[in-house]
């Protein structure tokens, strides 16, 4: 059987969520990204990152970008994100665009998928509140922007939870057709 790590970086919740799904479908062994640094990776057939956006990049890829290097993983990664906003069109290059090189986005070196998780003021920062609750305010003006617009201004001062099992299908699908299942 091959051996798959899946690696989380969570502040509220959702990434771990998603990688505790991941895991359990791919039979793989699940650590959150603190655990994971000080983890030798360099034996695994492939592991599995996923993490929260934040300013459309995704929380600590250029930390663990540095360890796919230093422990030769290229080829051998598959990347998700989850954030607050529904999965869209633009979400689809924004979140890479901002969180990948030129050289990784010309190559396609990171299997990429984004989730829609939602918004959870719990164990955020007190920065990370305000800036939300400000932007809370200010996609209210927006609203004529379109459906997933609405959908995040109807829900965000409250917060929510979008999260669907079903959504890791494709990345699940993805990384059984790397290992050659």
């Amino acid at each position: 059987m091959a051996d798959v790590v899946v690696v989380y970086n969570t502040v509220t919740g959702f990434a771990q969520t998603y990688g505790e799904w991941i895991a359990e479908d791919l039979g793989a062994r699940l650590y959150p990204w603190s655990q994971a640094k000080g983890i030798d990776l360099s034996g695994a057939d492939l592991v599995v990152y996923g993490a929260g956006v934040r300013m459309s990049r995704i929380r600590g890829f250029h930390e663990f970008r540095r360890k796919i290097k230093r422990e030769n993983l290229m080829g051998k990664v598959v990347v998700w994100a989850n954030g607050g906003t529904p999965v869209h069109p633009q979400r689809d290059w924004r979140v890479p665009a901002g969180t990948f090189t030129k050289k990784e986005l010309a190559s396609g070196c990171y299997p990429f998928f984004y989730f829609q998780g939602g918004v959870r003021y719990e164990g955020l920062s007190f920065p990370e509140k305000t800036l939300l609750k400000i932007f809370s305010k200010r996609i209210q003006r927006y609203r004529h922007r379109g459906e997933w617009v609405v959908q995040v201004a109807d829900n965000i001062a409250h917060g929510y939870d979008h999260t669907s099992r079903a959504a890791i299908i494709p990345l699940v699908n993805k990384a059984r057709e790397m290992l050659g299942e």
